[in-house]
């Protein structure tokens, strides 16, 4: 048994770390060491020099492994198919490169290459307005909007100086009391005077006598209902100072009913 027939059994028997993450065989090349997939896909990004890679190494080493694995029993047809097509996808790859670029192809492969910088470009373009907006003030965190803007000063006429002292003058010359607002208070029944309308019918008035019976007459107009509490509560307070005296007694048979009041003669008062 050859020494490259040794190595390939012995990396078809190896276990799974052995032969990459997918299962691929390892290569041991001049450029290159490691998986079948990974260089596979390595040369298909253009990430590793295919033209150093030699063709009759690579088909050399391949087919000794997959002859040991065969031998060997040890990997799945399935697997072994898997590494078939990423032998001959390689193989394709690296025999473009010795044949000659035709004019055509090349002028394509300069517009897509060209076409892919552009792109790139406008990615980093696009990228770093992104990063520029970023670090601009967002509204609504670093800075907050506001209402309408201010209406523009429209220009006023310039007013007459001296109309304007006239009219501070005319103004200064009006009297004080003129420019001073009294209020009317309302007229309305005081407590004195009730106590004094009582007084006047205390000699001549019955017993039993309803406090509203002896209100005095009422005015006519708007403020009519406002004058007749006013009558009633200073006439009621008129009675107690006299029932307070002695003069009258206050009678009430039920709460909110009527005020019924009676003289006391002058030989019954204290």
């Amino acid at each position: 048994m050859t020494p490259e027939t040794e190595e390939a059994a012995a990396l078809a028997g190896a276990p799974r770390a052995a032969v990459g993450n997918s299962g691929a065989p390892l290569l041991r090349l001049e450029a290159w060491e490691g998986p079948l997939d990974l260089l596979l896909e390595l040369a298909r990004a253009q990430r590793v020099n295919l033209a150093r890679l030699s063709v009759t190494d690579l088909a050399t080493q391949f087919a000794a492994v997959l002859d040991a694995a065969i031998a060997r029993r040890a990997v799945p047809l399935s697997r072994l198919a898997d590494w078939l097509v990423m032998a001959a996808w390689l193989l394709a790859l690296r025999a473009r490169l010795l044949l000659p670029a035709g004019p055509a192809e090349s002028a394509a492969a300069e517009r897509e290459a060209a076409d892919l910088r552009r792109r790139l470009a406008d990615r980093a373009a696009a990228r770093r307005l992104a990063d520029w907006l970023e670090r601009r003030p967002q509204l609504g965190r670093e800075v907050f909007a506001r209402g309408l803007a201010e209406p523009e000063a429209t220009a006023e006429p310039a007013a007459d100086v001296t109309e304007l002292l006239r009219a501070c003058l005319r103004l200064l010359e009006v009297p004080v009391r003129e420019r001073v607002w009294r209020p009317r208070p309302p007229l309305l029944w005081r407590a004195p005077e009730a106590l004094a309308r009582l007084r006047a019918l205390l000699p001549g008035l019955p017993a039993g006598a309803a406090l509203e019976q002896l209100l005095p007459p009422m005015p006519a107009g708007a403020g009519a209902a406002l004058w007749r509490r006013s009558a009633l509560a200073s006439t009621l307070l008129a009675g107690l100072e006299l029932s307070r005296d002695g003069a009258v007694t206050l009678e009430q048979e039920s709460p909110f009913g009527e005020v019924i009041l009676d003289p006391v003669s002058a030989d019954r008062r204290p």
